[in-house]
């Protein structure tokens, strides 16, 4: 063999014989054999051989042998013989499964069918349960959903009325407004904060009352006087309400409220949504009805602040009289002589900042600044009066100044023309721009560059700036909404536009102008002033301690047409203030419906018609652009519709008034306020808020306020079929037997809506619709049917058996009398009739069996152990009764489970 391997070795080497690798193998042990006591283990070739064959079979034939024995010892211990149950696998025959239990011939046509009918019928059985099962599972997972969707819903708008609004946050961030705000929380959990709070939001409802009541008869109405009458008569801090009142009266100059009507001596009103038209279509805004929109809100916040300045003025004079020197004469410019000296002479009784150089004649105050400050207190005519009469000085000193200044007092809009304009710029360039600020008369400076609206993009100095208001004045002052397009290439003449001033506003933000946080109101008066209602509304918002307040100022504007509303697609899910990209670039809406929501949410429920009122505001804004007109009006139904859904049982009522028993409607305030919810008439109230409210509160499961609501409307067949579903879900929950004892008369003034329990309302409805309007359908005998049943079963709990087996035999739903009973082709009727019935019976088909049995069962019983020989018959009559049961349950075995129908046999076998 050695030579065979060596002859058969590649290239000539010779392969090492196993004589060679058994001595290189010993020389490999030979180190341990040495170490080692154990003798060596020598094993030929073949013995080798023998044992690996031998380890190799018994690997096989056992597998994991340990692993298996492990497991049956864990299976011992609990009990469970593995080896019997492995050998009964091992021989158990599934092939017969499905075959029949009798075995069934080629030739057994009748077999082979009777068996393919078992077979359908048990899989049509798994198939039913089996749909039944998804469907219930489907239809759990959509009320899942359903239920979900409004609590999400819900919970965001709890969320969101306590969060603070993103839109505002951009012009409202500051410690200061935090703190504020954090103060506000704090007062808000006192007891007498409260009853402020409630006591403000009673007041103004009568306003709110009354605005509705103006706009039922189509009447205008002061509404911006008739809330500050209302702001006055609040019991609060002094600056809170001076601080309301001026706001009011900032609204009133901007919606030019501020007339007086010559017949009545009262305030004369604007009429409804007056500046809607040019305010809420984008396009008109941006054309000249919205210049001149814009132009006149320029010109009324001007007034507003010229109007305060002069009483600010005042207060200086009566604060320093022996200072002011006003005299006995106190004309305007007198007072403006007065208020000069105050504010600028020192001390020692000269006069600072170099504003003597020229002075007026009449009055020995700086000319320049008597004619800044009549002009900064509205005074222009008397302005004009005291440059002639220092027209010598003026000459002399400034010879062009009287020209321009006349020309720009009777420019319209203060805006002079161009062939005045070149020249007053030459001369404002030649005199101010070569020449330090601080060598210049300040007042004299400010006079041209108001007159020429020059280099809008300036600081005033400073002494014109002291207070924001004097800044506001002199920013609007420069303010033109008409400029030509030379005037916009021109650094110098560049115009300032209303919204180029709310820009500016918005990036100083709150803290410029309230660096202390301790006046909210005063940023979003300015707001208001610049015509950033939407911007000032959500800003104020924000602000705990106005919240209520803000709501008024936002149902004010809204009025007026002076509130955008987002599209829904532009509707945020938390934020009140939405900022969205238009043709017109950026626009600022305010979603008016979620404020008056979040705002009635207090009080909905304790004051159902107060609640009512302000939800009916959201329909002003129905003559908004399309399609946010449209919205407004369905989400102004929607609340309504939540509304109702959410009152009380009172306020059910009166929000949607009453059906009585004998037909009579009795309207509720819904109703009755159709035409401010743009509700055409009774057809459209009943279609848009009942028939919604009635479907919301039957997917909801609330069969009573369905009932009430469809019987409302008038679908009778609807309120049937709730209630019978109704009757059907609580058929076997026992009444009041007393219930059925009640008369119903259909002529009695009683209302459905204070029935308290399902029995009583059934009867009520089915009395009154069959003497009233002789109503009959099949829906009508279900319900009579279902009653009938409901009073067997009330009876039965009430241990009235043979009343109960009465009634039930009286409904002859059960083969209990004795024509349905007869004989087994009238039972087999019974069963195939029964198959036809309505679902919320069959629905009921095991407990109604098993009580009829219990009955039979327990009657029997009782005269069995009392057993007179007159009471044989009525023995017999129990038994017939309870066989024609079993036989009529057995045709319907399948509707039934295994073990209502074991307790059905049992008591079938006690009975006989």
């Amino acid at each position: 063999m050695d030579a065979y391997l060596a002859q058969a070795a590649p290239n000539g080497q010779p392969v090492m014989s196993l004589s060679d690798i058994l001595q290189q193998s010993r020389k490999l042990t030979n180190q341990i054999g040495r170490d080692s006591d154990l003798p060596p283990i020598q094993l030929g070739i073949d013995q080798i051989e023998s044992q690996s064959r031998k380890l190799a079979s018994k690997s096989v034939r056992n597998g994991n042998s340990s692993a298996e024995a492990r497991a049956h010892y864990l299976l011992a211990s609990g009990g469970i013989d593995a080896a019997q149950l492995a050998n009964s696998i091992q021989h158990t025959n599934i092939a017969n499964t499905f075959e029949p239990l009798q075995p069934v011939y080629d030739t057994d046509i009748e077999g082979y069918v009777r068996h393919e009918h078992e077979q359908i019928i048990l899989s049509m059985i798994e198939e039913s349960r089996q749909q039944t099962l998804d469907d219930f599972q489907q239809g759990l997972g959509k009320n899942l959903a359903h239920d979900w969707q409004v609590q999400k819903k819900r919970i965001s708008e709890e969320l969101g009325q306590h969060r603070v609004e993103q839109g505002s946050v951009s012009f409202a961030q500051s410690v200061s407004s935090k703190d504020a705000l954090r103060e506000s929380v704090a007062s808000n959990d006192s007891p007498a904060y409260t009853s402020l709070l409630h006591s403000r939001m009673i007041r103004y409802d009568t306003v709110v009352v009354r605005l509705n009541r103006a706009r039922v008869e189509n009447e205008p109405i002061p509404l911006i006087h008739a809330f500050m009458e209302t702001a006055e008569s609040f019991t609060q801090e002094p600056t809170r309400k001076r601080g309301i009142l001026d706001t009011w009266t900032i609204l009133k100059y901007m919606v030019h409220e501020s007339g007086t009507d010559m017949g009545t001596g009262l305030p004369k009103p604007v009429k409804e949504r007056e500046y809607a038209a040019s305010y809420l279509d984008l396009d008109a805004f941006h054309s000249e009805s919205g210049s001149a929109m814009r132009q006149k809100w320029v010109q009324s916040a001007c007034a507003y602040l010229e109007a305060q300045f002069a009483e600010h003025m005042e207060q200086v004079i009566a604060a320093n009289p022996l200072k002011a020197q006003r005299g006995g004469v106190p004309t305007v410019r007198a007072t403006v002589s007065a208020f000069l000296r105050v504010l600028l002479k020192t001390p020692q009784g000269a006069w600072g900042g170099g504003v003597d150089r020229e002075m007026d004649l009449g009055t020995e105050t700086p000319l320049w600044a008597q004619l800044f400050y009549l002009l900064r207190i509205g005074k222009k005519s008397e302005a004009f009066m005291c440059a002639q009469e220092n027209e010598a000085t003026l000459s002399h000193v400034d010879p062009s100044f009287l020209t321009f200044f006349k020309a720009w007092l009777d420019a319209p809009n203060r805006q002079l023309a161009r062939t005045m304009r070149d020249p007053c710029m030459a001369e404002y360039v030649s005199r101010f721009r070569s020449v330090p600020l601080e060598a210049q008369d300040p007042y004299h400076y400010a006079l041209y560059r108001l007159m020429g609206r020059f280099d809008v993009a300036k600081k005033f100095p400073a002494a014109l700036v002291s207070s924001t208001e004097n800044w506001l004045w002199l920013q609007l002052s420069m303010v033109t909404e008409s400029a030509s397009k030379v005037e916009a290439q021109d650094s110098t003449l560049r115009p300032c536009s209303l919204q180029d001033l709310a820009n500016k506003l918005e990036k100083y933000g709150e803290a410029y102008f309230d660096p202390k946080g301790n006046r909210p109101l005063h940023y979003f008066q300015l707001l208001l002033l610049v015509g950033q209602f939407e911007r000032a509304v959500g800003f104020l918002h924000t602000r705990l301690a106005f919240q209520v307040d803000v709501v008024q100022f936002a149902i004010a504007l809204t009025y007026y047409g002076l509130l955008r509303v987002p599209s829904l697609a532009n509707t945020s899910q938390f934020d009140l203030v939405t900022i969205a990209e238009t043709n017109h670039g950026l626009v600022t809406y305010l979603d008016f419906s979620k404020l008056i929501q979040r705002y009635t949410r207090a009080f909905s429920q304790s004051s159902a018609r107060d609640a009512l009122e302000y939800i009916s505001l959201l329909c002003l804004n129905a003559d908004a652009p399309p399609p946010i007109g449209e919205a407004q009006v369905a989400r102004c139904h929607e609340l309504v519709r939540s509304l109702l859904l959410e009152a009380t049982s009172t306020g059910f009522v009166e929000l949607l008034g009453d059906v009585r028993t004998d037909g009579a409607k009795v309207p509720g305030l819904i109703e009755q306020s159709h035409a401010l919810l743009h509700l055409r008439d009774k057809r459209d109230f009943l279609n848009k808020i009942v028939q919604f409210a009635a479907t919301q509160c039957e997917r909801e499961q609330r069969f009573a306020d369905a009932i009430l609501l469809y019987n409302h409307v008038g679908e009778y067949d609807t309120v049937l079929s709730v209630l019978n579903r109704q009757l059907g879900a609580t058929l076997m929950e026992p009444a009041n037997v007393h219930e059925w004892q009640t008369n119903v008369d259909a002529g009695s003034p009683a209302s459905l809506s204070a029935v308290s329990n399902i029995v009583t309302l059934a009867r009520s409805i089915l009395t009154s619709y069959e003497q009233q309007f002789g109503y009959q359908s099949a829906k009508s005998e279900v319900c009579h049917t279902l009653l009938g049943l409901k009073k067997a079963v009330s009876l039965y709990h009430d241990n009235q058996l043979q009343p109960a087996l009465q009634a039930f035999e009286a409904q002859r739903v059960l083969p209990l009398d004795p024509e349905a009973r007869k004989d087994v082709v009238s039972i087999t009727r019974k069963a195939e009739d029964f198959k036809n019935y309505d679902e919320n019976l069959t629905k009921n088909f095991s407990e109604i069996v098993l009580m009829a049995m219990t009955i039979l069962y327990k009657l029997h019983q009782e005269l069995k152990n009392s057993l007179t020989r007159t009471g044989s018959g009525t023995l017999y009559e129990y038994r017939s009764q309870a066989r024609a049961l079993m036989m009529w349950a057995g045709m319907l075995r399948f509707r039934m489970s295994n073990e209502t129908y074991s307790q059905l046999t049992r008591l079938d076998v006690y009975v006989h």
